[in-house]
Order: C-alpha cells, then sequence, then structure tokens
C-alpha cells in the first residue's frame, strides 16, 4: 500500500561507530558499533516504533538521524532530500520540521526559565511568532492543547509533576509546527496511569496535526500501542520489522519472541512461555561473528556463529533478520 508513496524519511545503510579511546601505546583502535547496517522507510502520518534492550543503539539511531551526531557511513533522505549531516540544505527549516521529545522532561527544561518562555523560545527562533505578545498567545494556546490551563504560562518546571512536565516538553516540540516527532524512551519514567494518558495524547495530536512519529521503548506493550509499524534492535542491528499486528504472529525473530513473551499481557501468554534469556549482551565493540543474537539464542546452531542470516521476508511487509524465518531453514 505504501509503494506508490514517496518516503517522508528514508534511511539507507546508516552506521554509527565511536572511537574507544586507547588504554596502552600501539594497542589497535577498536570501534563501539553503536549502529550498523540500518535501513527503514517512514510514510507521512505513519508511527514506526523502534524497541529493544538498553545499549541496542535505538536512542543512537535517532540522535544519528537528526544530525546530533555524526553518521559512520549510510544516508538520510527526509522529504526526498539529503539531509545526513544538514549540510547544503536549509537546516532551521530541517530542524524546527524534526522534533525530539526526550525521556527526562526536566532534564531537557531549564529550571531557571519559566515554562511559557521555554516553549515560545523555539517560536522566536525559526519566525513562528514575530513578537512576544504572539508568542505568548501561541504557547497559551499550546498549553491548553496538551492539557494544561494557560495559567500556568509563569510558573517553573520545579512546580511541576512529571507528567506534566512531559507534557510541557511536548508543547515544546511542538512550537515549531513539526511533521516528525522522535519520542525516546517518552512515557517510560512515567507512572503507568500517566503513561497511559501520554500515549492517549499523542494519539490525538497525531490525528489532529497529522503527525509522524518514530516512537522509541523498550517495553513492547507500551510500543505496540501506539505503532502502526514495529522495528526490533539487538546489539546496533535491526533484527525484525513488520506491522504491528504480524510482530506478534508465527515467523518472529527468537528476539522478539523473548520480548513478547515479557508482555504483561493475558491474550500474549497463553501463545507462549516466557523466554529468559541467558547471558549479558555482547560488547558492542567485539561483536559477535555471525547473527549478533547467536550466543544468547535458544535457537542457535553452528551456522548462526560463523554466517550472518540477511533479510528475509515472510508476509506483506514483515522481515525477519533469521536462518530460521520461512525459506531459510533448509540446507
Amino acid at each position: 500500500m505504501n509503494e506508490a508513496k514517496t518516503p517522508l524519511l528514508q534511511v539507507d545503510h546508516l552506521s554509527k561507530f565511536f572511537a574507544v579511546k586507547r588504554t596502552k601505546l600501539f594497542e589497535p583502535r577498536r570501534q563501539v558499533h553503536a549502529v550498523e547496517d540500518v535501513s527503514f522507510t517512514l510514510y507521512e502520518g505513519e508511527t514506526l516504533g523502534i524497541v529493544g534492550e538498553s545499549g541496542s543503539g535505538k536512542s543512537t539511531l535517532a540522535r544519528a538521524i537528526l544530525a546530533l551526531t555524526p553518521v559512520t557511513a549510510g544516508s538520510v533522505q527526509y522529504r526526498g532530500a539529503t539531509i545526513t549531516d544538514f549540510k547544503n540544505c536549509d537546516a532551521g527549516a530541517l530542524r524546527s520540521e524534526m522534533q525530539m521529545i526526550f525521556q527526562d522532561p526536566y532534564a531537557s527544561l531549564n529550571p531557571k526559565i519559566k515554562i511559557g518562555d521555554a516553549i515560545a523560545e523555539p517560536m522566536r527562533r525559526y519566525g513562528f511568532a514575530k513578537t512576544a505578545k504572539e508568542a505568548s498567545v501561541k504557547v497559551k494556546e499550546l498549553l491548553q492543547t496538551i492539557g494544561l490551563q494557560p495559567e500556568v504560562y509563569d510558573r517553573y518546571p520545579h512546580e511541576f509533576s512529571g507528567g506534566q512536565r512531559q507534557r510541557i516538553g511536548i508543547a515544546r516540540a511542538l512550537a515549531t509546527q513539526p511533521r516528525l516527532l522522535f519520542c525516546d524512551e517518552s512515557v517510560s519514567a512515567l507512572d503507568v496511569s500517566v503513561q497511559a494518558q501520554i500515549l492517549n495524547l499523542f494519539n490525538e495530536l497525531k490525528a489532529q496535526r497529522n503527525l509522524t512519529y518514530v516512537f522509541i521503548g523498550h517495553d513492547l506493550a507500551v510500543v505496540r500501542y501506539i505503532s502502526d509499524r514495529i522495528l526490533v534492535m539487538y546489539l546496533g542491528k535491526v533484527m525484525e520489522i513488520a506491522p504491528y499486528d504480524a510482530l506478534f504472529g508465527q515467523d518472529t525473530h527468537p528476539y522478539t519472541q523473548a520480548l513478547i513473551s515479557a508482555v504483561p499481557e493475558p491474550s500474549v501468554h497463553h501463545r507462549q512461555e516466557r523466554i529468559l534469556l541467558t547471558g549479558d549482551i555482547p560488547s558492542p565493540v567485539d561483536p559477535p561473528s555471525g547473527c549478533r543474537f547467536c550466543q544468547r539464542c535458544f535457537k542457535a546452531e553452528a551456522r548462526c556463529f560463523a554466517e550472518e542470516p540477511g533479510f528475509v521476508e515472510v508476509g506483506d511487509g514483515h522481515y525477519v533478520r533469521c536462518h530460521f524465518a520461512k525459506g531459510r531453514c533448509e540446507g
């Protein structure tokens, strides 16, 4: 269905490595393989969820796409234009159209600045309000949009709860009328009831403003609730990408199966017992040869340690990187 459309965001073979500081003279140079060979497309009005354990490269991927950290290889296209490093393009316009909402709303707000001024600042910087009076009016409208009263304009961040501060962070991201929002663990620090409120707010804003989301999280149940498609990352690589409902079918990656088995939902638990992965995530400085997941996989065979699997299509828009995926188990 999406093939005829032009992607809003196109990520091709994106990699981000970090150099490791040498501790000994003549020590070989080493690199942290934070993100390696990631590709995906994102269409306007869609929500792409990115899920994986801590250290899987989710946040680094978002920062690389937004040129907050330089990429090692690969390219990023936004609305058909290459923006890999924001050079040779209107960086200001791109910054206004692509915004990020962070995990800790308190850390993303200056405690010495009133929240009204914090929301107004990007409006003034990118020309969405020409005067302080115009900015004030627009900020108060935004506060009502995200569920706060206009009277809180002159209050400071410490006077709000965690959920309210996250609403303020959302308002600040919306101040430049963006088309694409990156939500980096935006509800993980909130209570469950508050999480539900913020997720519902995201869905309402998506419908009202035709927003497109990249929603990053480690809780598959939360990511599933808000996403149209889900991309599963492990140790810097994409293990699987699928429509949200297909991800809970039969042809999923063993790592995805382990994540699904941890979802506290009766409709999921009746399908399989809890899968407990042994060991820790290997070091991204020296990732395993073959399949990245081979050292913790409950299905791993000799081939998995020696040969890296490619992406295999197992359904409409559903791709899995596994030797045991449909059509790859022979031989």
